[in-house]
Formats: C-alpha cells, structure tokens, sequence
C-alpha cells in the first residue's frame, strides 16, 4: 500500500470518529439542556406547593372569634381570609383561588408559568404549575378536639 492510499484510510477514520464525536456533544448538550429545564420546572413547583401552604397559613389567622364566643365554634372570616391568601400570592408574583368548606377548612391554590430555559428555543412555551394546600381549624383544649 503506498503511503498515498494509507493516508487516504487515515483520512476516512478521522471523519468517522469526527462525525461521532459531533452526535456524541450535540446529544450531551441535549440531555443537558432537558436536564435543567425538568429541575427548573420541579423548583417552580415546589415553589407553588410553599406559596400555596404560606397563603393558607396566612388566610388560616383570619379567625372569627364572635363565633368562638357564642357557640363555642371556631371559624374563619371567610372574606378576610380569601383576601389575605389572595394578596400574599399575588404579593409573591402568583395567582391563585381559595375556598373556604364548613367554614373551618381553607383550600387554597397557588398557580405560576414556567419559562424553560433551553426547550423554549424549540418551542415549548410557558408551563402552567400549580399546587395546593389546605389548613382546618381546629379549637383543643387538654389535647382533645373541641
């Protein structure tokens, strides 16, 4: 074999391995860039999930303690406590709903769009996430539900 057609042999390896190096990265930065997409996506939903419980720990302080003192029952100021889960998401950026069920039971939804990162480039828009928390009232004396 003259050195010409050795060269030419040498040559063709190179592009193969060339070629499979240039797939190998283009998928590594792929799987890369789904990678911090998914984790980004996975940090906005437990972002929801703590909004979510924040705005019902906060909507859950809204107590009417006429209530309290007349029956013996404690229950939320169902208003006042849908406006204060609403303001505390909407003061951190979200959105969201709340309920209020037999009037000791707060059920609040936190909702917020993802941007991604990398998947946007291709199409891939905004990600609704949502989350939800509920707190009940309870009134205990001595360890026992009252």
């Amino acid at each position: 074999m003259t050195s010409r057609a050795r060269r030419r042999t040498h040559d063709q390896r190179g592009a193969v391995v060339s070629v499979w190096t240039a797939v190998i990265a283009v998928t590594m930065v792929a799987v890369l860039a789904v990678a911090v997409d998914l984790s980004g996506l996975v940090r906005a939903k437990q972002a929801a999930a703590d909004a979510a419980a924040q705005a019902a720990r906060q909507a859950g302080q809204q107590l009417s303690t006429g209530t309290l003192f007349n029956t013996g029952r404690l229950e939320v100021r169902t208003q006042q406590a849908k406006t204060a889960a609403l303001d505390y998401l909407k003061a951190i950026g979200m959105t969201g709903t709340t309920t209020v069920r037999d009037g000791t039971t707060l059920i609040v939804t936190a909702r917020a769009d993802y941007q991604p990162l990398f998947l946007s480039s291709i199409g891939a828009g905004p990600i609704e996430v949502t989350a939800t928390s509920s707190v009940r009232i309870l009134r205990v004396e001595n360890g026992t539900e009252r």
